[in-house]
C-alpha cells in the first residue's frame, strides 16, 4: 500500500531568527519538517506538494499555501526533510538538523512555519490530502516536535 506521513518538525529553531536584516543559512536550515514513506511500496512524488497554513496578521484567515513540490519517488521507509532557506551542505548544519533523514530538500524561502498561530504540514496530491499534522502556537524553541495522533508535539 502507498502511504506518506508527516512525522516530525522543528518549526522554531533555537536562537535569534534574524541578525539585523541577515538570517544565517544555518539558522534557516534549522527550521524543517519530515515526511516518511510508511507504505510498503515506492511513492511517486511528482503529484505531491507540501502545504502549510498561511495567516493574515493576528492569526486571521488561515489558508493552505504550497511550500514546495517534488520530483522522483520515495522508497518504502525513506524520510524527506524539507528545510527553510537555500541549499546548505550537511556539514554546515547543526548536527541535529543533518541527521535522521535520507533526503534534504530546501524551500529557497525564509522561515515558513508559523510560531505565533501554530501551523500544519499537509501533503496534497491535487485531489485529496494524503496526510496532515498540526502543532499548537508557540512551540518550544529548538525542540523537535514528533507525531502523536494528528498533532506534532514536544515529547516530555
Amino acid at each position: 500500500m502507498k502511504s506518506l506521513r508527516v512525522i516530525k518538525a522543528k518549526p522554531n529553531p533555537r536562537g535569534k531568527d534574524r541578525n539585523g536584516t541577515f538570517t544565517p543559512p544555518k539558522q534557516l536550515a534549522a527550521e524543517w519538517v519530515d515526511f516518511w514513506n510508511n507504505g510498503d511500496e515506492s511513492y511517486p512524488l511528482e503529484i505531491i506538494s507540501l502545504q502549510h497554513i498561511a495567516f493574515q496578521p493576528s492569526c486571521r484567515d488561515g489558508r493552505w499555501e504550497q511550500v514546495m513540490s517534488f520530483k522522483g519517488s520515495l522508497l518504502s521507509g525513506q524520510v524527506v526533510r524539507v528545510h527553510s532557506g537555500g541549499h546548505l551542505p550537511l556539514s554546515e548544519m547543526y548536527p541535529e538538523d543533518a541527521v535522521g533523514a535520507d533526503f534534504h530538500l530546501f524551500t529557497g524561502r525564509n522561515y515558513i512555519w508559523n510560531n505565533d498561530c501554530g501551523d500544519a504540514a499537509g501533503l496534497w496530491n491535487g485531489i485529496i490530502w494524503v496526510d496532515k499534522a498540526s502543532y499548537d502556537p508557540y512551540p518550544p524553541e529548538g525542540v523537535i516536535l514528533v507525531r502523536e495522533g494528528d498533532k506534532l508535539v514536544a515529547r516530555q
